[in-house]
């Protein structure tokens, strides 16, 4: 039942914009994985995304994908005023809630993901406006090996083993990032982590900023990682306050010691 609500909401969604091409790719992936034959361009509730031939980037496209971590986000617009991304892929996110007035900053080490992304940006007139970083978060600054999946783009992650890895990609602290992006201590920010399994590695590499920040809620994918070690991450710079979003995420909010000063 709950299966077919999701699907129910992706075929409406769909329908809303007369993209039949999109349903029938659907479902050619549900049955057997692949795709439509040819790049195309689609508008959905979102925006305008370019979908490349032989991926699932339509469903990221949706309104209505991850719709858990997308109400949760909807929720709390007003409550913050940065919306960081970790691990974009396509741009879904980063191009939803600007369109709420909140400053966004996307991350994506994927060479042909992030030129997605871009083109993205472009095709919803906010190229210069969300600031994209090729690069994914982790603990070290470093080249990494990984495992792009063609077909489900976003499912990408990074190979433990040397054998199986299919291209590169560039790591960064997100503490190192910091004096690039001009973050005020002041700003409410909203921080989406979905890296397939390197969420505790993105908590390490952003300790200080944790630290140093009052004003942040994460929103971590734990379905690879777990929870436990996604809040033993987290609980080593600072106290928060956790909370479901949907089967597979949480939230964590930074518990401000000094806030009643």
């Amino acid at each position: 039942m709950k299966k077919l609500k999701i699907y129910l909401r992706y075929f409406f969604e769909y329908l809303k914009h007369g993209d039949i091409l999109s349903i029938i790719a659907s479902i050619r992936y549900l049955v057997n994985k692949t795709s439509h034959k040819k790049d195309r361009i689609i508008q959905t509730s979102i925006g305008k995304f370019f979908c490349r031939k032989n991926t699932n980037d339509f469903q990221f496209a949706n309104y209505g994908y991850e719709w858990g971590v997308k109400k949760f986000l909807l929720d709390h617009t007003k409550e913050y005023t940065v919306f960081i991304d970790g691990g974009a892929c396509v741009g879904d996110y980063s191009i939803l809630l600007s369109r709420f007035g909140l400053r966004c900053i996307a991350f994506e080490p994927m060479e042909n993901n992030f030129k997605v992304l871009a083109k993205n940006l472009e095709l919803n007139h906010l190229a210069g406006k969300i600031t994209a970083f090729q690069c994914g978060l982790g603990e070290e600054n470093k080249k990494t090996d990984f495992i792009f999946n063609p077909v489900n783009t976003g499912a990408s992650c990074k190979s433990t083993d040397p054998g199986q890895a299919n291209c590169q990609g560039e790591i960064r602290t997100f503490d190192s990032l910091l004096p690039e992006l001009n973050l005020s201590i002041n700003d409410r920010i909203l921080f989406k982590l979905d890296i397939e399994g390197m969420e505790t590695e993105a908590i390490n590499g952003a300790a200080g900023f944790i630290r140093n920040y009052p004003n942040i809620t994460f929103v971590l994918e734990d379905k690879h990682t777990g929870q436990d070690p996604i809040k033993r991450a987290l609980g080593k710079s600072a106290a928060f306050e956790f909370g479901i979003v949907d089967e597979f995420n949480i939230f964590a909010t930074k518990i401000n010691m000094h806030s009643s000063n």
